[in-house]
């Protein structure tokens, strides 16, 4: 019997290198949702501080104006 392959040395077939290269193919995908994941996570992050920091500065504001109002109040009151 001759071989089908002439002129080339026949190595056995590993029976895992399709499982292998499909692990390798999900391995990149899981990286690179978790990537996707961990930039909308820091995305969101920053625009909550930004948030947070405008209240910060409306709150502030708005306490500035209610003392103004109240120190008024007392010096009408005084005279």
């Amino acid at each position: 019997m001759t071989s089908k392959r002439r002129g080339r040395l026949h190595a056995p077939r590993d029976p895992n290198r399709g499982a292998l290269r499909w692990l390798g193919i999900g391995g990149g995908i899981a990286l690179a949702l978790a990537a996707i994941a961990t930039m909308l996570a820091w995305q969101r992050a920053s625009h909550d501080r930004y948030a947070a920091e405008d209240v910060k500065a409306r709150v502030a504001a708005e306490m500035n104006r209610i003392e103004a109002e109240a120190n008024r109040i007392e010096r009408e009151a005084g005279q």
